[in-house]
Formats: C-alpha cells, structure tokens, sequence
C-alpha cells in the first residue's frame, strides 16, 4: 500500500482506474522483471508485501483468485495464432497467457513447493479462494496460507466491458460514481494478498467470522438472502455495513434496501469509487480495511455516507459483481 492510501479523497473523471505501479525493481530482480507481464509483477509485489506485513518468508500453501487472468499474454498470444497462421508458435507465449502463472511466480520465487490452487468463477473467484483457504487450514491447523485476488484490464477487455455494459464509455467523476445514478461505472483492476491462518494473533488482525456466497438475477431475491445472513448473526453488533456498490443504477436500489431494510441504524460506508468495478474487488475492499485498524479501526469520513462512526469492530461487508453476490462479517482486532 502507498503511504497516501486513503488519506484523501480520489479525485478523477474518468472510465476506468488503473493501479498505481509500484518501484518493482525494490522487490524483483531486474533480470526477473524483464520477462514478467504487469499482472504478474503486480501480483508478486502485492505477495511479497502480505509476507512481509506477516513475518514469514514462505507461505505453506497458495490459494488465489482471478476472473480473467493473464489478459495482456493471453491477447499476445491470440494475437500470434492469427499473424503466424497457428504455425511456429513459442510454448513460452502459452504458459504465461494461462491464469495460474501468477500463482506459479510466486511459489517459484518463494520457495513455496506445497498447496498451489488459482479460481477463475468470474464474480466468486476471490471469494472461493477464500474458502479454499478455511478448508486447507482445516486439515492443516498449523499452517499458513497466502490468499490473493488479481485481475487487470487492457484495451482490448475495456472495449469488451463497454460493449457488454458493464464499463461506462462516458468520463464519471468521484461523486457520480458515489452517488449511483449511471447507466455502468467505472472499471477497475488490483492486485491484493493476505497471509491467512487459524493460529492466534497478537496486534491488527482481520478474523473471518462467516462468508456466505450466491448467484441470484432476483434483485428482491438477493435482499432475501442478505436478510437471511443477517439474521444468522443478529447476536452481534455491527458497527459498519460496507457496500459493493459501484455507481451503476441497476444495483442502487439493492443495496440502498440492504441499508435501510437491515443494516438502519449502522454506519454506512463504500469502496469502490475508490477502485472501480472488477471481479475480485472484494479483495481490495479487505485490503482496505487493513488500511483502517492502521489508523485506529476508523474508516475515513470520505468513504461514509450516513451514521458516522468513530472506531468499529464488527463490519458487514456486502458485494456484487454482477449477478454474483458475497456477505462476509469480519471482526476488526485493533
């Protein structure tokens, strides 16, 4: 994370948000760098922080989550099918076009030999690289095991998004995408890891309480299911609902009945003005949080939008993408 990461309001007009690139030659070397893609680059830095935020040097075990993978290789290597006739074609090209490379770096990199899985389930792909993790741990109690979500865009998939109108071809500014009143929203891209275990922690740690996962078109159908969430947890006291919402009409109605049907009297807050709309996005919305128990378990008063609140402990995060639906509740230790 930058050391300005969420200590002022984004400032944009724009339809898509791209990560800000790092200094990768502080964490790869430069031979190394040269033959690695964005994504991957992306993906490694972002792991090599979660180890280092953790104090270990290897994980256990890997566990990550991806929609569209290696879309920049994968496009090259289409790319070269066509000029070259399908003829000649390097295997070099094919293997880092393949989702898992990312994933495959990173173990060849740490040293990692053991547990190595990618999820490419579209809106779910993070989240059930999560749930992976839980059952890895459950067999492997003293382990750890490095979770990520990645995902990138390029020019090629932007114009694809547009296309399907899940990605804006209008220029949205912060407070249009916050307010959600727009045909689509904002893209995004980001790359996110965590060391996940289920040994005791001293200091600022995120614990798990419950993920529940669901594909619903119903909108009325999905609120059902968050109310049913809700209600298998009514024994604690929630201190911040986190939305997923992205700007885009078609899901304002949802979450503002979430808010007001469920969550009232709960400070309310959102992420995604602040990322853009991708599939793993619920991987930033984590790493935000993170953010927040470094200063204090408070989330910056930007990101609120009603019952202001001043540290919390117990959040209710609820996201979409698309017809594709998570409720985590995650306990703050600050």
């Amino acid at each position: 994370m930058s050391g300005e990461f969420l200590l002022t309001k984004p400032d944009y007009s724009t339809h898509v948000l791209s990560c800000v690139e790092p200094e990768y030659k502080e964490y790869i070397p430069v031979m190394q760098l040269r033959r690695m893609s964005k994504i991957v680059r992306r993906g490694v830095v972002a792991a090599k922080t979660a180890m280092q935020n953790a104090g270990i040097e290897k994980p256990d075990a890997l566990s990550i989550g991806t929609a569209y993978g290696c879309l920049q290789d994968t496009e090259s290597f289409l790319g070269k099918m066509i000029e070259q006739e399908e003829q000649m074609l390097t295997p070099t090209a094919f293997i880092q076009s393949t989702h898992n490379t990312v994933g495959g770096q990173i173990a060849l990199l740490a040293g990692c030999n053991g547990h190595n899985l990618t999820y490419v389930h579209r809106g779910h792909s993070f989240e059930h690289a999560m749930i992976n993790a839980a059952l890895y741990l459950g067999e492997h109690p003293g382990e750890n095991i490095l979770v990520g979500g990645i995902d990138e865009l390029t020019e090629n998939s932007i114009k694809a998004l547009q296309i399907a109108g899940l990605i804006t071809k209008e220029h949205l500014a912060t407070d249009d995408v916050i307010n959600g009143s727009n045909d689509a929203t904002v893209g995004g891209e980001g790359a996110a890891f965590f060391s996940v275990t289920q040994q005791p922690l001293s200091g600022r740690y995120i614990r798990i309480r419950a993920l529940d996962i669901f594909k619903e078109y119903d909108e009325a159908a999905a609120l059902q299911k968050v109310k049913r969430f809700a209600d298998n947890h009514k024994d604690i006291e929630i201190d911040l609902f986190l939305s997923g919402r992205n700007g885009d009409k078609k899901y304002l109605q949802f979450y503002n009945s979430v808010r007001t049907e469920i969550y009232p009297l709960v400070a309310d807050a959102q992420f995604k003005f602040c990322c853009g709309e991708y599939p793993v996005a619920g991987s930033f919305a984590l790493a935000m949080l993170f953010e927040c128990l470094e200063q204090k378990g408070c989330v910056p008063e930007f990101m609120e939008l009603a019952h202001p609140t001043g540290e919390i402990k117990n959040v209710v995060l609820v996201n979409n993408f698309g017809s594709y639906y998570s409720c985590w509740l995650l306990e703050l230790a600050v």
